[in-house]
C-alpha cells in the first residue's frame, strides 16, 4: 500500500499544472537572464476551478518559488522556476524541488500575460517532441524555429487568475 501511495504521489506531483508539457533535463537558458516580473508574485487560482492554489514568490532577482497546495488535503508541492526570453516571448522553465533529487527535469511553458498580469495563460510546450538536446543553445534554437506553430503547444492551455499578494 505504501508503494502504491508513493507512486501515486510521484505521478500526481510530477507535473505542476494541468496538461503534460515537455520534460527535459536542459533548460532553455544555462542560467536565468530575465529578471523576476513583480506582477507574477502572489497567489493564483486556475480559471477553471481545481483543487489547487499556487503561490509564486521571489527567490532572488531571477528565480521564483512556486508552491502548489491542494485545497482539500493541504498537501504542498514546491517548484522552482525562471523565465527565458525567446525572440520576445517569455517561457517558464519549471522544475519540482524534490528532496534528495540530484537532477532537474524542466517543464516548459510559454507565458501569455494579460490584463495587467492579473490573468495569465500558460501554454505547455508539447511532450510530443522527439528531438534530444545536448545544450541550452540547441534547445533555444529549436524553440525559436517552432514556437509559432500551433502544434508546438498542448491543446490544453492553463489560465490563472491572481487572487492575492
Amino acid at each position: 500500500m505504501k508503494k502504491i501511495a508513493s507512486v501515486f504521489l510521484f505521478v500526481s506531483s510530477s507535473v505542476l499544472f494541468i496538461g503534460c508539457p515537455l520534460g527535459t533535463e536542459i533548460a532553455i537558458d544555462d542560467k536565468p537572464t530575465v529578471k523576476v516580473i513583480p506582477s507574477l508574485i502572489g497567489k493564483w487560482e486556475a480559471r477553471n476551478p481545481t483543487d489547487y492554489t499556487y503561490t509564486v514568490s521571489k527567490v532572488d532577482d531571477y528565480n521564483y518559488k512556486i508552491e502548489k497546495k491542494a485545497i482539500s488535503s493541504g498537501d504542498v508541492s514546491n517548484y522552482g522556476g525562471f523565465i527565458s526570453e525567446v525572440l520576445g516571448e517569455n517561457f517558464f522553465n519549471i522544475w519540482e524541488m524534490a528532496e534528495g533529487s540530484t537532477t532537474k527535469m524542466y517543464y516548459l511553458y510559454k507565458i501569455d500575460m494579460q490584463s495587467g498580469a492579473s490573468f495569465i495563460k500558460l501554454l505547455p510546450v508539447t511532450e510530443n517532441i522527439d528531438e534530444k538536446f545536448t545544450s541550452s543553445a540547441e534547445l533555444k534554437k529549436f524553440i525559436e524555429k517552432n514556437k509559432s506553430l500551433s502544434f508546438f503547444y498542448d491543446k490544453d492551455e492553463n489560465s490563472f487568475i491572481k487572487t492575492g499578494k
